[in-house]
Formats: structure tokens, C-alpha cells, sequence
């Protein structure tokens, strides 16, 4: 029995085009945008892939961390 491959074919080229892991490229774009539509339309996926790769990569207790971080930032 083959082991699924975590990452698919358009994480890696992400990758590849950035210069940085999809974790990565992911965590700094939620922070940066404050939300997941944010952070996908930036870079360049559906809002879909952005919440199926976060749970894909085990994301979602960071994003949320960062998301509860920002809530506590605003004024």
C-alpha cells in the first residue's frame, strides 16, 4: 500500500516559483492579509485550496493563532 503524497503538484510549484515552502508562503500570507480570501486571491488559488491545504499541511491550529492574534491587535 502506497502512502499519499502530502503535498500535490501545485504546491510544489508554488514552491518552486517563490523560493519557499508552502507552509511558509501560506502562514505569511494569512498573517499578512488577515483572511484566508486575503491570503488565497494573493497567492494566486481558490479560498477552497487555501482551507483544504491548510488542513491538508495541518495549518489550521496555526492560522488560528494567528487569526485570534490579529482579532486581539485590532483596534
Amino acid at each position: 500500500m502506497t502512502r499519499r503524497q502530502v503535498k500535490t503538484l501545485m504546491m510544489m510549484l508554488i514552491e518552486r516559483e517563490q523560493g519557499k515552502s508552502i507552509e511558509q508562503l501560506m502562514l505569511e500570507s494569512f498573517r499578512q492579509h488577515g483572511t484566508e480570501r486575503g491570503a488565497a486571491d494573493a497567492m494566486g488559488i481558490t479560498q477552497q485550496s487555501f482551507n483544504v491545504w491548510k488542513y491538508r499541511l495541518n495549518l489550521a491550529d496555526e492560522i488560528e493563532a494567528i487569526r485570534q492574534l490579529l482579532l486581539e491587535q485590532a483596534p
